[in-house]
C-alpha cells in the first residue's frame, strides 16, 4: 500500500536511538506508529490496530518484528508493506 497518505520513506535514514527506545518501551501501545507517520492523521489507524492486536497477544510478535526490522533499517509504517 504505497498511497501518499500512508507512505513513509524510511529507507537510507540513520537509526535514531530515541525511536528505538520508543519502539522497545512504548511500541506495545502503538506510539511508534505516530512517530513514524509524523502526524496523528496518518498514524492513528495503525496505532489502534497494533493496540488491538496486543490485546489478543499477536501484537507482541508484531512489535518484536518491528524492532528487528528497524535495527535492519527496513522499518515500515504499514505491516502489509513488509510482504510486498
Amino acid at each position: 500500500m504505497k498511497k501518499e497518505e500512508y507512505y513513509v520513506d524510511t529507507e537510507k535514514k540513520p537509526l535514531s536511538p530515541v525511536f528505538l527506545l520508543v519502539l522497545i518501551f512504548l511500541g506495545w501501545l502503538g506510539i511508534d506508529k505516530f512517530l513514524a507517520a509524523g502526524s496523528f492523521k496518518k498514524g492513528w489507524k495503525f496505532m489502534v490496530v497494533k493496540l488491538a492486536y496486543n490485546i489478543i497477544l499477536l501484537g507482541v510478535l508484531w512489535n518484536i518484528f518491528d524492532i528487528i526490522q528497524y535495527c535492519r533499517g527496513k522499518y515500515e509504517l504499514d505491516f502489509r508493506d513488509y510482504f510486498r
